[in-house]
């Protein structure tokens, strides 16, 4: 993965998902629209190449976000890279972004082949 600048990042730890947004810029379709509870939601944006979001400023929320476009950009199993993420504790919203994010992408769409 490369940044805007064309230099090679790598993100191992949450704070690095946070700090280094790589997928917060909507562009394309939209292609999904989920609310999580009261306070946090996501949308997904698809243009023919890549997913990118915009969300709540949930931490926990904007971390999975990140680490799920990635995933899909890289085809990397999801669940696999999610738990790879030095300090995210997967508990009930990253298991529902990721439950919508998989709903969104792999079921409803036909976006990854």
């Amino acid at each position: 993965m490369k940044d805007e600048c064309g230099c090679a990042i790598t993100r191992k730890y949450a704070s690095e998902f946070l700090m280094k947004r790589m997928y917060n810029r909507p562009k394309g379709k939209e292609i999904g629209d989920v609310k999580i509870d009261e306070s946090r939601w996501f949308k997904l944006y698809f243009d023919g190449e890549k997913i990118t979001y915009r969300s709540s400023e949930c931490p926990i929320v904007i971390i999975t976000l990140e680490a799920l476009c990635e995933a899909f950009e890289e085809k990397k199993n999801l669940e696999e890279f999610i738990r790879s993420i030095k300090g995210l504790t997967i508990n009930d919203i990253v298991s529902k972004t990721i439950k919508e994010f998989r709903e969104i992408v792999y079921e409803k769409s036909s976006l990854y082949s």
